[in-house]
C-alpha cells in the first residue's frame, strides 16, 4: 500500500473513531439507558422533571422556549417563541395565530390544574389558516425538546437473560455483579427483552400503596411543593401487559420488589412523528385508531417458562403510538361520525376500551376542522354530546398585512423561475388578500361619534388600523383618537356573528371568508407564468387578480355579497393598486433626487418648533448661527400654504398647540411624536411636495425610457448622468433594469393620480 493510500486509510479510521466517540458520548450524556436504581436517583434529584404527564410536558414545552412581545391594534401581546421554530431553522414557523397559541396554553394549564386531560382541543377555521401547521410546530418542538436535558422522559423494558443458572421457575439465580440490574447487559447476554406499546411511566412500577409517600418525601427533600400531582401517578397503574409480567415476577420472587425491578431497563424516549413515537397525525381516511391482539411469542424469544402461562396482549394503533405525547385528528369532520363516537368517552376519561384490554392514555388530543364542516355538524343531534367534550379554538385568516406578507415573501424567488422579481410583490399581494377578508363596520353596533367615522372608513383604512394601529392620517387628531379608542371593539365586532351563505347558516366572524393563502399562491403562480409580463411585479399580480375576478365559479370568496367596496374584489384590487402607486411613486421620486424624504420631514419638524415659539412669544436658536431669533413667519406661511388652511393663521396655530397639549396629557413624560399628532398635516405637505416635482419628472421621461435602448446615445451626457444615477438608486431599492423601467413607465402613465 502506497503512502497516499495509507494516509487515506488512516484518515478514514480517524473519522470513524471520531464518529464513534461522539455517538457514545451523546448516548451517555443523554442518559439513554438506565437501571431502575439509576433512574430512581434521577427522580430524587429532580422530581418535578420526572413526574410530568402529557399536558404538563406540553405546557413546559411552551415555557421552555419562552415568549416575546408582538404588537397588534396598539396593544402588546404575548407570542410563544416555540412557534418561531428557531430550533429547526424556521422550517415550521407559524405566522400569527397568537390567540390560538394563548388559548391552547391556557387549556394545557387547566389540564394541569385538574390533573388530567378531559377535553379534546379542536382548532377550526376556513381552509388555509395554518391549523395543521400549528400542530406541526408543536410536534417539531416536542421532537427537539425531548432530546434536551429539560425534556427528558422515560419508558421501561423488561430484560431477561439465561446466561446464569435458572431456577425451576426459569428465573436467574442472583448473579455476582455490582449493579444488581440486567439493564446494562451486553446484547449477547440478553435472551429476552420486552417493551410495551403504551410506554408506561417507570414510576408506575412503585407499588400504588407506597408511591404517594415516596413522592411526598422526594419533593420535600428537593424543597418543592407536591401540588397538583397528575392523576395517573396518584391513582394510576401499569398497563395490562406490564401488570401481568410484574405479577409473575413478584410471585416468583415472593414479593421481593428489589429483585423485580432488577429486570427493568429504563429507556429515554425520543419523540418522533416519523417513527410514530408520542406524536401521531390521524388522517381522515384512517379507520382504526387502536387494537389489541395476543402477543406473538416466537420460540426465538426464549421467554422464561413462568411467563408462558401468562395472558399477554400487545396493543397497536394511532392512539397507542401517540401515548405520552399528542395526537391530531386531521380534518376531523371528514371522518364518519360513527368512528368518532368513542372519543366521547376517550376524551373525557382518558381511556379506550378494546376487546381484550382497556388502555389508559396519557396524551393530549387535538383535532383540526374546516369551519364549514363544523357548521354543518352543529345542526347534527349528536353535536351537544360532542361539544361538552371538545374545546373549540377558532383560527381565522390573518388580518395583518405584515404577517400575510411573510407567507409569500420567501416563495417568490422560486415562483419567478428566473424572471426578474420586482420589489413589493409580497406586500401588495398580501394587502389585497387581507382586504378581501375585512368586513364593513356596522355603525348600528356602536354608539356616539364613532358611528359617523365608521361610515367613512375604507377597507384600506381598516387594514392599516389592524396592521400598524394607525388611524387615517387625513382624519383630524380628535377623529383618530376616537377611532383608536374603539379599535378593539371594531376587531371583535363580528366574533359571534352567524349569517346565511349560499343557503347554509354559517359563522361570519371577520377572517372567516376571503382569499385563502392557497388561492393567492395559485394567482402568484399564474402571474409568474404570464408570458406578457416582463417581470414578476405587483402589476403582473394585479393583472392576474382581475382575470380571476371574472369567473365567480372559481372560488367562494368571489361569490360573497359585495357592499361596495367591501368584498368587491375588483374594487379591492383597485385599492391595492393605489397603495402600490403611492409606494412606487415615492421611490421613483427619491431615485430621481427630486424629493428628499428628509427635506419635507425637516420642514415639518421645523414648522412645529416655530409654531410653539410663536404661541409662547419666545425666540429660537438659529440653526446656522445659534443666536436667538424670532420664529420665521416665512417658514410658517410656506407650510400653511402647502396644507391649504382656510382659517386665520393665529387660530390655526393655537389649535395645533392644543392638539400637542392633548397628546401630552395622554402620553405623560414622552417626547411629542409630531408624525402621530399631525399625520394629516404631514400627509398634505408630502403630497404637495410630490406634485410640485411631477413636471420635472415629465421632462426627464424621454431620457429615462431610452436607458438601455439604441436611442440612449442621443441623450445628452448631463441627462445621462442623472438617469444613470436614478437607475443606480433604484437598484439599491431592489429594482433591476427591467423592473425599474416598468416602474418608471407606470409612474409616468399615472402622473397626477392619487
Amino acid at each position: 500500500m502506497g503512502d497516499e493510500a495509507q494516509n487515506e486509510h488512516a484518515l478514514g479510521d480517524d473519522l470513524l473513531a471520531g464518529l464513534a466517540a461522539r455517538s457514545k458520548g451523546r448516548f451517555s450524556q443523554r442518559r439513554q439507558i438506565l437501571s431502575f436504581g439509576e433512574y430512581f436517583d434521577e427522580v430524587v434529584a429532580d422530581p418535578s422533571l420526572h413526574t410530568r404527564d402529557a399536558p404538563h410536558y406540553l405546557r413546559d414545552l411552551f415555557d421552555f422556549y419562552g415568549t416575546r412581545e408582538v404588537h397588534a391594534l396598539r396593544q402588546t401581546r404575548r407570542r410563544f417563541k416555540l412557534f418561531d421554530s428557531e430550533f429547526n431553522g424556521g422550517a415550521t414557523h407559524l405566522l400569527g395565530l397568537e390567540d390560538v397559541q394563548d388559548q391552547v396554553y391556557q387549556h394545557l394549564c387547566s389540564f394541569c390544574e385538574r390533573g388530567r386531560v378531559d377535553k379534546l382541543l379542536m382548532i377550526h377555521g376556513p381552509n388555509g389558516t395554518a391549523k395543521s401547521t400549528f400542530v406541526e410546530c408543536l410536534i417539531a418542538g416536542l421532537e427537539d425538546y425531548s432530546l434536551r436535558p429539560e425534556g427528558a422522559i422515560y419508558r421501561f423494558n423488561w430484560v431477561f437473560s439465561d446466561n446464569w443458572e435458572r431456577t425451576s421457575l426459569g428465573f436467574l439465580e442472583k448473579p455476582e455483579r455490582t449493579d444488581e440490574s440486567l439493564a446494562h447487559l451486553p446484547p449477547e447476554e440478553v435472551s429476552f427483552r420486552l417493551g410495551d406499546e403504551l410506554k408506561d411511566h417507570p414510576l408506575l412500577l412503585i407499588p400504588k400503596e407506597d408511591r404517594l409517600e415516596f413522592l411526598e418525601k422526594t419533593f420535600k427533600k428537593a424543597g418543592r411543593p407536591l401540588d397538583r400531582l397528575p392523576a395517573f401517578l396518584r391513582h394510576g397503574d401499569l398497563c395490562a401487559k406490564n401488570k401481568e409480567i410484574y405479577r409473575a415476577l413478584s410471585n416468583a420472587y415472593q414479593g421481593d420488589w428489589q429483585r423485580v425491578v432488577e429486570h427493568v431497563q429504563v429507556e429515554r424516549i425520543a419523540i418522533s412523528q416519523r417513527f410514530r413515537s408520542c406524536a401521531v397525525v390521524i388522517q381522515p381516511q384512517r379507520n382504526v385508531d387502536a387494537a389489541a391482539r395476543p402477543l406473538n411469542l416466537e420460540k426465538s424469544y426464549r421467554l422464561p417458562p413462568i411467563l408462558n402461562q401468562s395472558s399477554l396482549h400487545e396493543l397497536s394503533g394511532d392512539l397507542i403510538d401517540a401515548n405520552r405525547g399528542l395526537v391530531e385528528y386531521s380534518d376531523f369532520f371528514k371522518r364518519p361520525l360513527e368512528l368518532n363516537k368513542y372519543l366521547l368517552t376517550t376524551s373525557e376519561k382518558g381511556s379506550i376500551s378494546l376487546p381484550e384490554a382497556t388502555a389508559y392514555l396519557d396524551l393530549v388530543l387535538f383535532a383540526t376542522a374546516n369551519e364549514k364542516n363544523l357548521t354543518l355538524f352543529k345542526h347534527n343531534p349528536d353535536f351537544p354530546s360532542f361539544k361538552g367534550r371538545f374545546e373549540l379554538i377558532r383560527a381565522p385568516y390573518l388580518l395583518q398585512v405584515s404577517q400575510e406578507e411573510q407567507i409569500y415573501a420567501g416563495r417568490l424567488s422560486a415562483l419567478a423561475q428566473g424572471k426578474p422579481l420586482a420589489p413589493h410583490v409580497a406586500r401588495i399581494t398580501a394587502l389585497w388578500a387581507v382586504l378581501t377578508r375585512l368586513r364593513r363596520p356596522n355603525p348600528r353596533h356602536f354608539t356616539g361619534e364613532i358611528c359617523k367615522l365608521l361610515e367613512r372608513m375604507t377597507p384600506l383604512d381598516k387594514a392599516r388600523l389592524y396592521d400598524t394601529g394607525q388611524a387615517p392620517l387625513e382624519w383630524t387628531d380628535s377623529e383618530r383618537r376616537e377611532l383608536l379608542a374603539h379599535a378593539e371593539q371594531i376587531a371583535r365586532e363580528y366574533d359571534t356573528a352567524e349569517e346565511e351563505f349560499e343557503g347554509i347558516p354559517d359563522a361570519a366572524y371577520e377572517g372567516r371568508r376571503g382569499a385563502s393563502p392557497r388561492e393567492v399562491m395559485t394567482i402568484l403562480h399564474a402571474a409568474a407564468d404570464d408570458p406578457d409580463a416582463p417581470c414578476l411585479s405587483p402589476l403582473a399580480v394585479l393583472k392576474e387578480i382581475r382575470v380571476v375576478c371574472r369567473d365567480a365559479t372559481l372560488y367562494e370568496f368571489l361569490r360573497l355579497p359585495a357592499e361596495s367596496p367591501w368584498f368587491d374584489v375588483e374594487q379591492l384590487a383597485g385599492l391595492a393598486e393605489a397603495e402600490y402607486r403611492r409606494i412606487v411613486r415615492d421611490e421613483v421620486h427619491r431615485a430621481l433626487a427630486l424629493v428628499e424624504e428628509s427635506a419635507y420631514e425637516q420642514l415639518f419638524t421645523d414648522y412645529f418648533r416655530h409654531v410653539k415659539a410663536f404661541d409662547a412669544g419666545e425666540k429660537l436658536p438659529s440653526r446656522i448661527t445659534g443666536k436667538p431669533e424670532a420664529p420665521s413667519a416665512a417658514l410658517m406661511e410656506r407650510v400653511e400654504a402647502l396644507v391649504g388652511i382656510t382659517e386665520k393663521p393665529a387660530l390655526w396655530r393655537k389649535n395645533l398647540i392644543l392638539r400637542i397639549a392633548a397628546w401630552a396629557i395622554d402620553h405623560p413624560g414622552q417626547s411629542v411624536d409630531y408624525e402621530e399628532v399631525f399625520g394629516d398635516i404631514q400627509l398634505a405637505v408630502r403630497k404637495r411636495y410630490h406634485k410640485e416635482r411631477e413636471d420635472a419628472i415629465e421632462d426627464l421621461s424621454g431620457q429615462l425610457l431610452r436607458y438601455g435602448t439604441e436611442d440612449w446615445s442621443s441623450v445628452e451626457s448631463a441627462d445621462q448622468e442623472k438617469v444613470e444615477a436614478a437607475f443606480g438608486r433604484l437598484a439599491e431599492m431592489g429594482y433591476d433594469a427591467v423592473c425599474a423601467k416598468e416602474a418608471l413607465a407606470y409612474v409616468l402613465q399615472h402622473r397626477g393620480e392619487e
